[in-house]
C-alpha cells in the first residue's frame, strides 16, 4: 500500500528539507535501522521471483541473537515460499490483551532494467534510502525490527504482551499472509489492538511539518464484471440489440450515478481536525459537512457544501462509494456483429455502506440487458473506533517530534492488512510516522525510496508510542 493517500496531498509544496535537524534516536539505533533496511531491501521479496521465507529467517537470526526465545518466533504458512513472521515480546502479567504491531515483507515488482540502479541493492544518495520497498514496507519493517532488538537489549517489560507481525502477500491478495494467519494462527496474534506501519504518515510542505494522519478506516475493495451478449450477425446488417452499445449505455448510467454521500466517526473527525489546514472558504465547507451529516437529515447548507467539496475528486472519494470503469473488451471480428462486450467495474466502498445495497445499485444502473457478476468480492471492514488514550498520546509525541503538525484521523483510499484485522474484529490504526512530501518516495515506482532521518525519527517515536501505550518498567 502507499504510504498515505490524504486530501492535504494537493497543498504540499516540494521540499528536501527535514523537518528537524537531529534525530532523537541514539547513534548505536541509527545504524542498527541502516542495517536491517539494507537487508531487507537487498532480499527480493517479490511475488515472481523473491521469497518472504528468505527475509523472515534472516530477521528470526536477528531477533535470537537479541535473546529472544525460540519459543516466542514463528515463521509460518502454506507456503514454503512465502512464510510470515510473529515474535512476542513478553510483558507482565497484568491481564492486558496483547498490542499486535504489523508490517509485510513483500514488495511489489521491479524492472531491473528501468532502473537508475539495481532496485534490490540498497544505497545512500542526497539524504535518502533508495531501493524497491525502501518505503512500502520495508522502512515499517526496519521500524519495528529495531524496537524489538533495542526493547530487549534494554530490557523493557510492558503491561501487557507486544506481538510484531510480518506478513506475506500483502502486495497481492493476502491469502498467503495476513487472511491465512488469521485463519490458521489466530492465537498467535490476536490482541486487543493493532498498530500498523503500511499507513499513515507526517505531511511536509516547505520543510516543515503539516499533518500527522492516522488510518483508522480503509474504503472497501469490490469489483464487478458488467456484460452484453447477443446472438450478432453480420456487419452489414446492423441490429439494434448491439452488444456494445447496450453496454455503452450502461456504463453511461453509471457515469452520472453518484452513491449518497455518508460520513463516520473517522472520516467526519478527519474533516474537523484538518479544516484549519485549508483555505477559509473550503474549510467552512468542511466544518458545514462534518456537522450538518451528523445527522440523517442534513441541512441545505451542508448540502451545498458538499455539492461544492465533491467537485473535487479526493474530497467525493473521502465522501461516498465510487464505481468508475476500468477495463473494456467487445467484439470478436471487424466485420461481424458484436457478441459480447464486458466492461471491468472497479468500486471503492464506504466501510459503512452494506455491500448487498451497494450491489442492487450497480445491477439497477446496469439495466435488464446487461448481465452482473462479482468478480471480486469485498471484505467488509468497520472503522476502527477512535481511543481516546491513543489520540491523546499521540497528540503529545506529535508536538514533540513534529511542531505544528495536527494528529488526523484518516480514512485511507487505498487498501492494506488492516483491513482484514478490522474485518477479524482487531481494531487497527496505522500511525507510521515516516515524514515525506507527497509523492517523493515514489513507493510501487521506479527508484522509490524514503528520508534517512523520517526513518530514524519513525523509530524513535514508536519506541515512545509503545512505552506510552504498554508502560511497563525499563531497568
Amino acid at each position: 500500500m502507499r504510504r498515505y493517500i490524504t486530501l492535504l496531498a494537493p497543498l504540499i509544496a516540494i521540499s528536501t528539507a527535514g523537518a528537524q535537524s537531529v534525530s532523537p534516536l541514539p547513534p548505536e539505533y541509527q545504524r542498527l535501522a541502516a542495517d536491517v533496511l539494507t537487508e531487507a531491501v537487498n532480499t527480493n521479496t517479490t511475488a515472481s521471483s523473491g521469497s518472504t521465507t528468505v527475509l523472515a529467517r534472516k530477521l528470526k537470526v536477528r531477533l535470537l541473537a537479541a535473546g529472544y526465545p525460540a519459543s516466542d518466533i514463528h515463521i509460518v504458512g502454506s507456503d514454503p515460499k512465502n512464510q510470515n513472521l510473529i515474535v512476542r515480546l513478553r510483558g507482565r502479567a497484568t491481564g492486558k490483551k496483547p498490542i499486535l504491531l504489523a508490517a509485510h515483507l513483500d514488495v511489489v515488482e521491479a524492472n531491473k532494467a528501468d532502473w537508475t540502479h539495481d532496485p534490490f541493492v540498497l544505497r545512500r544518495e542526497n539524504g535518502f534510502f533508495l531501493g524497491r520497498g525502501a518505503e512500502d514496507d520495508k522502512s515499517g519493517v526496519t521500524v519495528l525490527i529495531t524496537n524489538l532488538i533495542r526493547w530487549r537489549r534494554e530490557r523493557w517489560s510492558p503491561d501487557r504482551d507486544i506481538i510484531a507481525l510480518f506478513t506475506a502477500d500483502e502486495e497481492t491478495t493476502a491469502q498467503k499472509g495476513m487472511r491465512w494467519v488469521l485463519a490458521h494462527q489466530r492465537p498467535l496474534i490476536d490482541a486487543e489492538y493493532a498498530l500498523n506501519t503500511d499507513g499513515g504518515g507526517v505531511e511536509l510542505a516547505n520543510g516543515k511539518p503539516r499533518a500527522f494522519d492516522v488510518d483508522a478506516s480503509e474504503k472497501v475493495f469490490v469489483t464487478f464484471q458488467l456484460e452484453a451478449s447477443n446472438p450478432g450477425g453480420h456487419s452489414s446488417r446492423p441490429r439494434r440489440d448491439n452488444a456494445i452499445y447496450a453496454l455503452s449505455h450502461a456504463l453511461t448510467r453509471l457515469e452520472a450515478h453518484a452513491f449518497a454521500p455518508k460520513l463516520n466517526e473517522v472520516t467526519r473527525t478527519q474533516l474537523e481536525r484538518s479544516a484549519a489546514l485549508y483555505a477559509p472558504d473550503t474549510a467552512a465547507d468542511m466544518r458545514l459537512i462534518a456537522s450538518g451529516y451528523s445527522s440523517a437529515t442534513p441541512g441545505a447548507d451542508a448540502q451545498a457544501a458538499m455539492a461544492r467539496l465533491s467537485r473535487d475528486p479526493s474530497f467525493n472519494a473521502l465522501f461516498r462509494t465510487t464505481c468508475v470503469a476500468t477495463m473494456l473488451q467487445g467484439g470478436h471480428a471487424e466485420n461481424a456483429l458484436p457478441q459480447r462486450a464486458r466492461a471491468t467495474v472497479n468500486c471503492r466502498m464506504l466501510p459503512n455502506d452494506p455491500p448487498a445495497d451497494v450491489e442492487r445499485i450497480i445491477r439497477g444502473v446496469a439495466g435488464d440487458s446487461v448481465a452482473v457478476t462479482v468478480s471480486y468480492p469485498p471484505v467488509q471492514s468497520d472503522p476502527s473506533p477512535l481511543r481516546p488514550e491513543l489520540i491523546a498520546l499521540l497528540d503529545r509525541l506529535s508536538a514533540r517530534y513534529f511542531p505544528g503538525a495536527p494528529v488526523i484521523p484518516v480514512m485511507a483510499l487505498g487498501a492494506s492488512d488492516g483491513l482484514y484485522l478490522r474485518n477479524a474484529g482487531i481494531p487497527t490504526y496505522s500511525p507510521s510516522a515516516i515524514a515525506e512530501v507527497d509523492g517523493e518516495a515514489n513507493a510501487h515506482g521506479l527508484n522509490e525510496k524514503v528520508r534517512e532521518k523520517s526513518i530514524h525519527d519513525a523509530v524513535a517515536f514508536w519506541n515512545d508510542m509503545l512505552k506510552g501505550l504498554a508502560g511497563g518498567m525499563t531497568p
